[in-house]
């Protein structure tokens, strides 16, 4: 009897690591995918599954179940086929589809891929029902990788203002490479060069967050400027790629004459 207990033991534990690792595998995948509202990248998929040349996205495509699945996706959406399908280039590129279309493409690839994704996608449904569900796992994630409460509310604060200073860039005309040549306006004055700068000097790879290996004082920098320059364009009714730029680099020029100044004050205090 002491054998069959610690085997059932032995069992749970098992199934608890399995679970565990389900869950963690299903994180990690979240954070390679790439997302753009309802489609996901099919080229990530397939890098996922191990960029089989017989199983890339083209070749799905082409066949004939998959096109009878994208016009019947189509006329469920009352969409025509650039609503479900698209190329993107650049950082995160590749080749995009709607949900339903991804989760059979990872279907055919992969079926633990299948189940992962499929994973996601129910955890999307409950964040959206109840969105304090995104903010708990976030808390969640960052507690894992190793943050302190202090910086995580700084870091969920930030990207509360960073939002609203695209949303703003947005409403006031703001396209394309706009949004990243404003962003760079604001590193240039704080940290002497673009995001490409802030990078090498912090030995970041691209696929990892700048801001997520900031500082406290640097989040919270970054933060007050995208604030100010939020404001200088919705004061001036600024409108455009250019005008908003110019509205960034100053707001970043403040700050970072705030910065200089803060630690000169440090300077004098300590040398008393």
């Amino acid at each position: 009897m002491k054998t069959k207990k610690s085997n059932t033991v032995s069992n749970r534990n098992i199934k608890s690591n399995e679970i565990t690792l389900f869950n963690q595998e299903s994180l990690n995948l979240k954070n390679r995918i790439n997302f753009d509202n309802d489609m996901i990248s099919l080229t990530d998929l397939w890098k996922e599954a191990g960029s089989q040349s017989k199983k890339d996205p083209n070749t799905w495509l082409s066949r004939e179940a998959t096109t009878e699945l994208i016009d019947s996706v189509c006329a469920f959406l009352n969409t025509p086929k650039m609503g479900v399908l698209k190329t993107k280039r650049g950082k995160g590129g590749g080749t995009y589809a709607h949900k339903q279309i991804a989760l059979s493409y990872a279907k055919w690839l992969d079926t633990r891929l299948h189940v992962l994704v499929n994973e996601i996608f129910f955890q999307r449904i409950e964040e959206e029902k109840n969105p304090d569900l995104i903010v708990d796992r976030a808390i969640a994630t960052y507690k894992k990788k190793g943050y302190d409460e202090k910086w995580i509310n700084m870091r969920l604060k930030g990207k509360a203002t960073r939002n609203e200073f695209t949303s703003c860039l947005a409403a006031h005309g703001v396209e394309h490479n706009g949004f990243s040549n404003c962003t760079n306006a604001i590193y240039r004055n704080l940290y002497g060069g673009t995001a490409d700068v802030v990078r090498l000097k912090k030995q970041l790879p691209k696929n990892v967050s700048i801001r997520d290996n900031m500082s406290l004082d640097e989040i919270s920098t970054i933060e007050f400027t995208e604030m100010l320059a939020r404001n200088t364009i919705k004061a001036n009714n600024f409108h455009g790629n250019g005008q908003c730029e110019i509205a960034s680099d100053y707001a970043s020029k403040i700050a970072a004459k705030a910065v200089i100044q803060s630690r000169q004050l440090l300077t004098i205090n300590n040398s008393l």
